[in-house]
């Protein structure tokens, strides 16, 4: 499909407004996508994002008061965090560690990346991510009290932890 604004190059982005409950819709090549005047900055996005799915920024209590909860290598507050959603610094994910997990389980389904890894280490990579899955599985398994499937992935468990050896 060509692009609506200049209907020379191909689209490949898909913008679509409501304004008034009166839908819009765009497909643009990326050129005039760059053109066009969003209403929406990407820091304003992600904000909304932090607060539709990690109850930012009311709902987060910090262990400190705002105020004076600060990083302590570029001193960002955790309330600029809040209301940029960017962080300063490396130091600044464990400074607001406890306040952000919660946030970054809720948009991402987890906490732990599980990208791509080395070819070289990839059965052995893959053998840890099994046996933490299924030590997960474990502990639902011991919860519902399913003591023959908990049994089973014990065993389990067990053989892989033994082919790591």
């Amino acid at each position: 499909m060509l692009c609506e604004k200049c209907k020379k190059r191909q689209a490949v982005v898909h913008m679509q407004q409501i304004i008034n409950g009166q839908i819009t819709e765009l497909r643009l090549c990326p050129e005039c996508a760059g053109q066009y005047d969003s209403p929406l900055s990407f820091e304003q996005f992600l904000h909304g994002l932090l607060e539709v799915f990690g109850g930012m920024p009311e709902t987060v209590s910090p262990q400190k008061p705002e105020s004076k909860f600060r990083c302590p290598v570029c001193g960002l507050s955790y309330e600029d965090f809040k209301r940029t959603g960017k962080v300063g610094c490396a130091e600044c994910y464990q400074t607001f560690r406890r306040e952000m997990e919660p946030i970054l389980k809720n948009i991402q389904g987890g906490n732990r990346h599980e990208g791509k890894y080395p070819h070289k280490a990839g059965s052995g990579m893959l053998n840890r991510r099994k046996i933490d899955k299924l030590k997960v599985e474990l502990s639902k398994a011991i919860e519902a009290e399913e003591y023959e499937n908990a049994a089973r992935l014990r065993d389990e468990i067990r053989e892989l932890e033994a082919a790591l050896s």
